[in-house]
């Protein structure tokens, strides 16, 4: 009995999976509250002015995701990851042997984010979406689950090999590691399209009806701008970036103030949520390929405000503190399925890399703002309550956005 084969667009998931565990966003922001702990330890520099440099990251991701996709429509998926990776690397490199003074902090997290920027999902998206179409929920959430292993494993690697060795030595493995593991797996694995591999594309909604011009159908940008659903996955994602950011930075801190945990404790709590994050990517992938969109993301969302309402009363390590990060584990992998999908299915093809950069914009602009807005809530008032409040009334908020969209037009 012969075996059908496997269709040669998941050996690319596969690869892209592993890119995005040590992608530009994940490298940074899994590994920041472990970092600076290590930086405070060190050289005596305080959580409140080393938050700086994330919001830098974030900012300069921000201005870098524009070119990212116009670099990725010109080059292509494939060349503008080779070369975001090549010099990510570099950049981590050089990080670890000369960061001495806060200012090199902030200079070397802004250059980590417009680098960083050219090894994000948005490199991958097209090339996925031209792989992919009837399952397109499934592969991109399962390529972007990368981001969830990478949130798993590097908060507790860096942990150990900060214990270990210093904090500057995990700057160099993690160089390393994109090198010798990520630059070879895309350079031979990740194509365009299906054609530039030599196979048919075979994962159209209705294979009688496979169309190779696909890649023209869809908005233009200027068309997208003009609709109302364009500017609503717009506040959405402004939102998503401000609530998921504003406690990542300050988590670990956070929970350090409380005496919650140790800082490895609070590390398993962190890679936690990276495991559940990959479990929110593949069921929500699913889940937006069968059922409407808005209503699968308007309840991914608010898992995040189920899990900010239970770190309301998380004062230790214990069943609640792991409910909270695995609910805002899936909240997260929910929130970065959706921003594909959303593109894709209201805009169509034509310009996804231009219009995805739109909103990923949205979102980092929201991820900037977020931790220096919440920590100056934690400063103000004499507990986190009312700051954590905030953050659920924005979550509610954004799901209520949500679902005010219409049905996808094309897509």
């Amino acid at each position: 009995m012969s075996t059908r084969p496997l269709y040669r667009g998941w050996h690319m998931v596969g690869a892209v999976l592993a890119a995005l565990m040590l992608c530009g966003t994940t490298t940074i922001v899994a590994t920041f509250g472990i970092v600076t702990a290590h930086l405070t330890r060190s050289l005596g520099w305080t959580q409140g002015a080393m938050a700086t440099a994330l919001s830098l990251f974030l900012l300069a991701t921000t201005l870098a995701v524009p070119v990212v996709g116009i670099a990725v429509d010109r080059f292509g998926s494939r060349r503008t990851a080779m070369a975001g990776i090549v010099a990510f690397a570099a950049l981590l490199a050089l990080a670890g042997g000369t960061i001495t003074s806060l200012r090199g902090l902030m200079l070397f997290y802004s250059l980590f984010g417009a680098v960083g920027a050219f090894t994000n999902p948005i490199v991958y998206i097209k090339a996925l979406s031209a792989w992919f179409d009837r399952r397109r929920g499934f592969a991109l959430g399962l390529a972007v689950a990368g981001q969830g292993v990478g949130g798993a494993i590097l908060p507790m690697t860096v942990e150990y090999v900060s214990e270990a060795f210093g904090w500057r030595y995990a700057f160099y493995a993690l160089a390393t590691c994109l090198l010798l593991f990520v630059l070879p797996l895309v350079a031979l694995i990740v194509r365009d399209h299906p054609e530039e591999a030599g196979v048919p594309f075979t994962d159209a909604v209705d294979p009688a009806h496979i169309d190779h011009s696909m890649a023209q159908s869809g908005l233009t940008v200027a068309q997208a701008l003009r609709t109302r659903a364009f500017w609503i996955i717009i506040a959405v994602f402004l939102l998503f970036g401000m609530t998921s950011y504003a406690l990542t930075a300050n988590f670990v801190a956070l929970m350090l103030e409380r005496g919650a945990g140790t800082l490895p404790q609070i590390a398993m709590l962190s890679s936690l949520a990276g495991v559940a994050m990959i479990a929110g990517r593949l069921v929500f992938g699913w889940l937006l390929d069968r059922f409407p969109v808005p209503i699968v993301g308007a309840g991914g969302v608010l898992c995040a405000a189920a899990a900010l309402a239970i770190l309301l009363c998380v004062d230790t390590i214990g069943i609640a503190a792991v409910t909270m990060s695995v609910l805002m584990g899936i909240a997260m992998g929910a929130e970065t399925d959706l921003l594909s999908i959303l593109v894709g299915r209201y805009f169509g093809q034509r310009a996804i890399s231009r219009i995805y950069a739109w909103h990923n914009v949205s979102f980092l602009l929201g991820a900037a703002m977020g931790p220096p807005l919440f920590a100056t809530l934690l400063g103000r008032f004499a507990s986190a309550d009312i700051p954590i409040l905030t953050l659920i009334a924005l979550v509610i908020l954004s799901a209520a956005l949500l679902l005010m969209l219409k049905r996808p037009v094309v897509g």
